[in-house]
């Protein structure tokens, strides 16, 4: 296996970890938190807001513990996904 496969089995590992994640735990977390209005979430007038906000959230929970924050590696990994970043 050559190195391109080998890195895109690891972040296709890590992804459907995080989505397990998401889907297992953090939804839930954010409904049941207090931290959003449910009851005034209304499926006629902005309804995309709180599900994308709640997307969102998850999202950038998961990223951050990817990110190396803490570690000798947390700048390293602020330039390599700013530079892919500029490539998405």
């Amino acid at each position: 296996m050559n190195k391109k496969a080998k890195i895109k089995k690891l972040v296709n590992e890590m992804l459907r970890g995080s989505v397990k994640e998401i889907k297992d735990n953090l939804i839930d977390k954010a409904l049941n938190s207090g931290c959003v209005d449910v009851d005034s979430w209304s499926e006629t007038y902005d309804s995309m807001v709180l599900p994308k906000s709640i997307l969102i959230a998850t999202l950038l929970h998961e990223a951050d513990q990817y990110s190396g924050k803490g570690t000798c590696f947390e700048k390293q990994v602020k330039k390599e996904v700013k530079n892919i970043s500029l490539f998405l």
